[in-house]
């Protein structure tokens, strides 16, 4: 018996729900995706309603590609007699019903977490480390909204023992939502900032939407909450299941740690103290501002019966392929900390931090912060501040980055640039580059800062 999800476990579900399905015969479904263009054989194929076009429009294509099945809101005109097309009005609400129904079919212990920074990077260390103990799921990359926990689940086997799923939002409900198809025994809260304040409006709505997930715990589960957050702490004395809190020891946790040290591109070490253990980790993420993810890991894994010294050896021997901050190198030997995937006031703090622990020059390339509506100006400009003491140069690229070269003017920094083109900013950068310089580039996704590596990698 395949231990992956099949078309006969998915016309058997649809069609129970009333679902039209065409069935195309046996066939083992190894995830899911919702973009035809990176289909692989053997997946599910679910068309989504996006903002300029539908998934409906790319059926075929994710069939021809080699998807063995597809969810969509009308029937393909033409398609593969041996693919299943499943016909539902809402595909979004269809693959939430599949994703739970296979998720309780398979029926692993799962381990959630969400926070408005770190999620996905404290997702891969926890997956990483408790793989030396268990069989463990966990889908590479960042499915972790509606559409994307759902397809994420699609990709559990009977065989796994643990799934660790990272679980965000961007709307009122969604992570009540995700917890009702994932089913989480344990759940971890890591911090609580301002990204998507222009949908939800206040930092205390966003507040309650990330608590949500700890309140969506079994009273037999286990939640996992940074006391180090003043919007997290206060929750820890009101929740019906098992709390395990981290922080600092002044903040009364049960999990703290002291002593951290940067250890610069090769990770962080800190001392954790639990009950009576007492260990030294050392972790491979780069930047205390990941200490959180390797505390949540550690709690993760006493949660599941493990001792404090075998999840600080676990921590230590973690495998991490995928990493937010990849290293590059220009052609003049200059190291880039390429960070771009995403940027909050959070995520920076943490990464210009990062900058500043490393040797010789170190250049900050910045971009917008995107989805801080009101707070957008007063955030950029703090941000700037915090540069102006961890660079030696600010490169800021864009209007609303005006008040980023301000703010870090405003600090006393004195070597500050501000473009209104991001590729004459990058060329400007190129030309500073030397063996002993590091540049950080970072910015939200909509500023494209990917298209400035090759500026970047090349000769001056």
């Amino acid at each position: 018996m395949s231990p992956h999800l099949t078309t006969e476990f998915l016309a058997q579900e649809m069609s129970r729900r009333g679902y039209r399905v065409h069935y195309g015969g046996p066939a083992q479904i190894t995830d899911g995706t919702a973009d035809s263009r990176t289909v692989r054989p053997g997946q599910l194929f679910c068309a989504f309603p996006g903002q300029n076009t539908h998934g409906d429009l790319y059926v075929q294509a994710a069939l021809q590609a080699g998807a063995v099945a597809a969810i969509c809101t009308r029937e393909p005109a033409t398609f593969p007699p041996d693919r299943t097309i499943v016909i539902a009005p809402d595909t979004t609400k269809a693959i939430g019903e599949l994703a739970r129904a296979w998720r309780l079919a398979c029926n692993p212990r799962v381990i959630g977490v969400t926070g408005t920074v770190g999620k996905t990077t404290a997702k891969d260390l926890c997956a990483a480390a408790l793989a030396r103990f268990h069989t463990v799921y966990s889908r590479r990359g960042n499915y972790n909204s509606r559409e994307g926990l759902p397809l994420a689940l699609l990709g559990l086997r009977t065989t796994d023992q643990i799934a660790v799923l990272e679980i965000a939002m961007d709307s009122r409900g969604e992570i009540a939502y995700l917890a009702s198809i994932a089913l989480p025994e344990i759940g971890g809260v890591l911090n609580i900032g301002l990204t998507h304040i222009e949908k939800l409006g206040t930092i205390e709505a966003i507040a309650q939407e990330k608590l949500s997930l700890a309140r969506a715990l079994p009273s037999n589960g286990t939640a996992i909450l940074n006391l180090d957050d003043p919007r997290i702490a206060p929750e820890a004395t009101r929740l019906p299941c098992h709390v395990i809190s981290f922080g600092t020891p002044a903040t009364g946790a049960t999990l703290t740690y002291t002593q951290p040290q940067a250890q610069g591109l090769h990770g962080t070490q800190f001392t954790v103290t639990y009950q009576d253990q007492r260990a030294r980790v050392h972790s491979p993420l780069p930047g205390l501002h990941t200490i959180p993810a390797a505390l949540f890991t550690i709690a993760a894994g006493i949660a599941l019966g493990h001792t404090l010294t075998e999840m600080a050896d676990a921590i230590a021997a973690a495998e991490l392929p995928d990493r937010r901050i990849t290293i590059r190198r220009s052609r003049t030997g200059a190291t880039i900390l390429d960070d771009r995937y995403n940027s909050s006031p959070a995520s920076l703090a943490g990464a210009l931090q990062l900058l500043r622990d490393t040797p010789g020059l170190r250049i900050a390339l910045l971009g917008k912060m995107a989805e801080l509506g009101d707070h957008e100006e007063r955030e950029h400009r703090a941000a700037g501040a915090l540069a102006a003491e961890c660079a030696d140069i600010l490169v800021a690229v864009g209007q609303t980055c005006h008040a980023m070269a301000q703010g870090a003017r405003d600090a006393g920094m004195t070597n500050v640039h501000w473009f209104d083109d991001k590729t004459e900013a990058a060329n400007f950068v190129r030309h500073l580059l030397r063996p002993d310089a590091t540049v950080l580039l970072k910015a939200s996704r909509s500023q494209a800062f990917e298209t400035l590596l090759p500026i970047l990698e090349s000769e001056p």
